[in-house]
């Protein structure tokens, strides 16, 4: 899962406008397409008969995780080299890098609630670097409901932030729009 909005995984079936996903933890969804829909490969647009069984593929939009499936606002098929990115960020998320809404603030350490759920502590200290878009701020301008993500790394335990970045927006994280960065297709955004 991509933080609730979106899914990763390898193409099983194609019918009509429906593929089948089994995602990495091994489920399978449907998802659904339309002409709404963007399908892409590279940057670049194609056709729902573009995608083959076998292809790793991103699908974003609305997921309805009970039903197992995905209204698609957009589906990118990934390169070998995209899926092999996105598969380590997958596997760093929450070790370097984390991303999620802030719950609370104590002392030196924020609490998020991450992309997948979970809670995560993080850590900050004199040299961690702290920004909103392009602009420098300090821990202070940092408050409970901003999202924001975090690279740094795991030490004792503990995430410790080396830097900060809040996604857009006026502080008290009105703007819920995503970050300006990009991760590698299939991976949850870093927004680090």
């Amino acid at each position: 899962m991509l933080g609730g909005r979106g899914l990763h995984g390898t193409v099983t079936a194609i019918s009509g406008t429906t593929i089948t996903l089994k995602t990495d933890e091994g489920e399978s969804y449907q998802v659904f397409t339309s002409a709404n829909s963007h399908i892409m490969k590279e940057r670049q647009p194609i056709k729902l008969n573009d995608i083959h069984t076998g292809d790793s593929l991103v699908a974003g939009g609305e997921v309805d995780a009970k039903a197992k499936t995905v209204g698609a606002v957009f589906v990118a098929v990934l390169t070998a080299e995209q899926a092999a990115q996105a598969k380590k960020m997958r596997e760093d998320f929450g070790k370097t890098w984390t991303a999620g809404e802030v719950t609370s603030i104590k002392d030196t350490t924020i609490t998020l609630k991450r992309l997948d759920g979970a809670t995560q502590a993080v850590s900050v200290d004199e040299n961690t670097s702290f920004k909103k878009r392009h602009d420098s701020i300090t821990l202070a301008d940092i408050q409970v409901g901003d999202r924001l993500g975090a690279q740094g790394a795991v030490k004792d335990g503990t995430f410790v932030a080396t830097s900060v970045n809040v996604r857009g927006g006026e502080a008290g994280g009105e703007d819920r729009g995503q970050s300006n960065r990009q991760g590698p297709a299939g991976a949850p955004p870093p927004n680090p």
